[in-house]
């Protein structure tokens, strides 16, 4: 391990609150096919590990949400390639900060003819919020700025780590 990375969960926590969560998910769904859809980068690692022991009948699909700045003006837009119509939806992100995203996201596929719309992440920021917004389902709560490792990245490394970090006196 880097000497300078302190770990705040093992993978062995993170395994067993994934566990846990995946109880939760299935004690609130509704009965039928789910569809997870994972908010690419970050999701990617937890939701992969999440489906796993979901243990439901589901199908799973990913959307690439991007920032545009424009001045002093920022725009969210998401892609995907699925159709939200008619289907109940799990909403699978990395971390919860100032909630723009995610309430972006969940305000425009909620127009969009849903069954239901929840919402999990693997870490929630609270303490970073600038709307208001709460998700279904967290992981773990941190006050850490920058968080990595288990699919989070700081400029696209350490995703690889099986754990989540920080680096030291951070």
């Amino acid at each position: 391990m880097d000497q300078n990375l302190h770990v705040v969960w093992s993978a062995d926590e993170i395994r067993r609150r994934i566990e846990a969560l995946a109880e939760e998910i299935r004690a609130a769904a509704p009965s039928g096919e789910l569809t997870v859809v994972g908010i690419l980068d970050d999701a990617f690692v937890f939701l992969a590990d999440l489906i796993r022991v979901l243990k439901v009948p589901l199908n799973c699909c990913f959307m690439k949400v991007t920032h545009h700045r424009y001045g002093g003006q920022t725009e969210v837009m998401f892609t995907s390639e699925f159709d939200p119509r008619g289907r109940d939806i799990l909403l699978v992100g990395g971390v919860l900060a100032s909630g723009i995203t995610l309430e972006y996201v969940t305000r425009q596929l909620s127009e969009r003819g849903l069954k239901s719309l929840r919402t999990c992440v693997l870490v929630d920021k609270p303490s970073a919020r600038h709307v208001e917004i709460k998700p279904d389902f967290v992981g773990f709560v941190s006050s850490h700025d920058y968080l990595f490792g288990y699919g989070l990245g700081v400029q696209n490394q350490y995703r690889q780590l099986p754990y989540l970090a920080v680096m030291d006196g951070k």
